[in-house]
Formats: structure tokens, C-alpha cells, sequence
């Protein structure tokens, strides 16, 4: 049975943690509200990021079923994915909080092997297009998904849980999986992302890491090397261990991400580039999703969880 709707200032747990009837009764409560637009949007954007694509599914058929046209037409402007995607027919997954800013999604698709891919995302706490959306394409796939959210302006610090160090944190994330007997087989970083995606393939006995729009500490930019701490140890030049296969996609017009990707060269041997050719945008998801490539290159991303050696030269192909 639906509950009765929460004060729009109530506290207690975030948003996405409650049930998901509160939160599609707290929906109506903003939309009906004078001068809620702006948090309308703001947590429409979170649930994107936070719930699963058949939760967000179950959420907007009862918005859509409670509202008016123009009601349907307001969700539909604020969250595209809303409506476009996700009307009660997502892909499946189980949604699990393992740490603060760290979720797991399993699919509930049945495989004798299943992929795990662990993702960083951008400093907007998505994968260049909201979670949801990335988890609908993974969906046609058995993959098992850890989100972890990039905190804005931390530039890929990823400090998870408080645990002191990025090496510490990576410990306890994969230690948490291995209790549910999950093994990360690859990991992805968006934009901030890409920094994490790219210790953690190093730690990790050099596994793979697919970036997109990878940034990195560029002198003069972001923050002081000196003020990142352990976070960038794992590609100091002390490092011993095998290095990690790294593919970034990139837009091969855009300044910044073109100064990252010599970083990224510089910091990584055989690091590969995927520049995307006349791209000068930052979100590389875009372009690829406009030339018809985004599809396969999320099929490659899943077969390199695998533990299968990829290529993305199809990225700059015409």
C-alpha cells in the first residue's frame, strides 16, 4: 500500500534510500508545489543517478498514473529518461548500498559467469548520461555494477567510507564484493572518474580501465599535486606492480581532455587513445550515441569485465 506523503522537509534517509512509494508521493508533493522547479529537477536528476532503471520505472507509472498531460509533459522535460525509457520496462537489477557513495547493482539477468564492472562516475555523479540509462544498455548483459559517485570537486579523491586512502578504500570495496562473491573483472571512469577507474585497475593487479573523457591532475589545473595524497600513489614513479590496460575515449577537439589524455600517456605506459574524430565536446557519450557506436562500445566495456582483450578502434572509424 502507498504511504501517506512525507513534509517535502522532512529528514531522515537520502531520497533514493526510502521506499519507493514515498518517493513517488514526494514527486507529486514538488510538482504540485509553487516554486519547487528547481528542487524538482535537482532530485529528479538523483533518482536517475540512484535507482535502478525498473525502480525508476515503477516510480514514474505512478506519477504518470496520478498526474495530469501536463504533469507527464512536466517529468518528461526535467528527466527525458523518465519517460523515453523507462515506463515500467527497465532492465532489472537488485540495488544494494554498500558504503556511502558506493552501490551495487546486480542484474537479474541468469549466467553461469557474470561480468563485474566497478564505475566512477563524473563529478555530476553520473556516467555522462544519467545511471540509469548507462545501467539500461548494461542491462541486456548478465553484469553486476558498482556505482561509486565521484564528490564534486574532489577530482577522482575517492575516499570511500572515510577509510583513510584510496588503496585502503579499493581494499574494503573488494572486500565487501568478494563477501557476495563477486570479483571485479574491469573498471570505467566519466570525466573526475577517470583518475579512480585508473588506480583501481593498477591496484587491482593491473586490470582494465576504460575511460571517458578521463581527467587527470594537469599542473595548473584542478588541484595541487601536493594536496592529493595517497589517492595518486598508485602511478607515482615508485611503482612496481604490473600496470593497468587503460583505453580512453575522447573527444579529439576538446583542449582540456586532449591535455588530459597526454597526461594520462605520460603517467600510464601504452595507454591507448581513442580520440573521437571532430568531437570537441567534453561528454564523449554524446557523440557516440549520435554516430551509433555507443551500443557496441558499452558490449566492448562489458566484454572487458570479462576479462577479454578489446579494442575500441571502431570509435574512429567512420
Amino acid at each position: 500500500m502507498w504511504s501517506a506523503p512525507l513534509p517535502l522537509d522532512t529528514p531522515g534517509l537520502p531520497l533514493a534510500e526510502r521506499p519507493l512509494d514515498e518517493v513517488a508521493v514526494h514527486v507529486l508533493d514538488l510538482m504540485m508545489e509553487r516554486g519547487q522547479g528547481a528542487r524538482l529537477r535537482e532530485d529528479l536528476t538523483e533518482l536517475g543517478n540512484r535507482l535502478s532503471p525498473h525502480e525508476l520505472g515503477e516510480v514514474y507509472q505512478f506519477v504518470a498514473a496520478m498526474t495530469t498531460e501536463d504533469g507527464r509533459a512536466q517529468i518528461a522535460a526535467l528527466a527525458p529518461m523518465w519517460s523515453q525509457l523507462l515506463n515500467g520496462a527497465g532492465a532489472v537489477f537488485t540495488r544494494e548500498t554498500l558504503f556511502e557513495g558506493s552501490v551495487l547493482f546486480r542484474s537479474a539477468l541468469e549466467a553461469r559467469v557474470r561480468p563485474a564492472l566497478v564505475c566512477f562516475t563524473s563529478r555530476q555523479n553520473g556516467m555522462f548520461m544519467p545511471n540509469c540509462r548507462f545501467l539500461e544498455l548494461l542491462g541486456r548483459h548478465p553484469v553486476d555494477v558498482v556505482m561509486n559517485w565521484t564528490e564534486s570537486g574532489t577530482f577522482g579523491l575517492w575516499d570511500l567510507d572515510k577509510a583513510g586512502s584510496f588503496a585502503l578504500s579499493l581494499a574494503r570495496l573488494r572486500a565487501a564484493l568478494a563477501a557476495r562473491g563477486i570479483v571485479p573483472g574491469a573498471y570505467a571512469g566519466a570525466s573526475a572518474g577517470g583518475g579512480p577507474a585508473v588506480y583501481a585497475a593498477a591496484l587491482d593487479g593491473g586490470r582494465t580501465a576504460v575511460l571517458f573523457g578521463g581527467r587527470f591532475y594537469v599542473p595548473g589545473r584542478n588541484i595541487p599535486l601536493g594536496q592529493a595524497g595517497p589517492a595518486f600513489e598508485p602511478l607515482c614513479s615508485c611503482w612496481r606492480g604490473p600496470g593497468p590496460v587503460v583505453h580512453n575515449i575522447f573527444g579529439a577537439l576538446q583542449p582540456i581532455d586532449v591535455e588530459n589524455d597526454a597526461r594520462l600517456r605520460a603517467l600510464v605506459g601504452g595507454a591507448q587513445s581513442w580520440p573521437l574524430a571532430g568531437d570537441d565536446k567534453h561528454s564523449p557519450m554524446v557523440t557516440l550515441a549520435v554516430r551509433r557506436k555507443l551500443r557496441p562500445v558499452i558490449d566492448l566495456l562489458v566484454q572487458a569485465a570479462g576479462g577479454a582483450v578489446v579494442s575500441f578502434d571502431l570509435v574512429g572509424a567512420s
